[in-house]
């Protein structure tokens, strides 16, 4: 199965929910493509829920770090959250989660998105 999502708002901030493989390329076509498409549209911070992700490659990671390179750029970030084992073992043995923004949960990560928001 390759990525779904979900996308909503959680207290007005932009959360997508995936699900499945994270294997860029054209099965992460409709994902990368909504999220440039937000990102265009001025939003600055977007979160990613991949607690359902159970499978990763390097051109997944890619996808997403190609987002956080986007949103850096416009002083915003992609922030991570409920990271499934697997998905936070990768990033632990790429050093992702040393530079990435990474919460333990959807609600942790709104909350601090929105202090940042406030702060700004």
């Amino acid at each position: 199965m390759e990525v779904e999502f979900v996308e909503k708002y959680v207290a007005e901030v932009p959360v997508f929910e995936l699900k499945g493989m994270v294997m860029g390329g054209m099965h992460s076509l409709a994902f990368s493509e909504r999220l440039n498409s937000i990102i265009e549209a001025g939003e600055k911070h977007i979160i990613v829920d991949l607690g359902g992700v159970h499978w990763m490659n390097s051109a997944g990671i890619g996808v997403l770090i190609s987002g956080v390179r986007r949103l850096r750029e416009r002083g915003g970030d992609l922030h991570f959250a409920g990271l499934s084992k697997k998905v936070a073992h990768y990033f632990k043995v790429t050093k992702l989660d040393s530079v990435l923004s990474i919460y333990v949960s959807v609600d942790r990560a709104v909350e601090c998105v929105r202090q940042t928001n406030m702060a700004a």
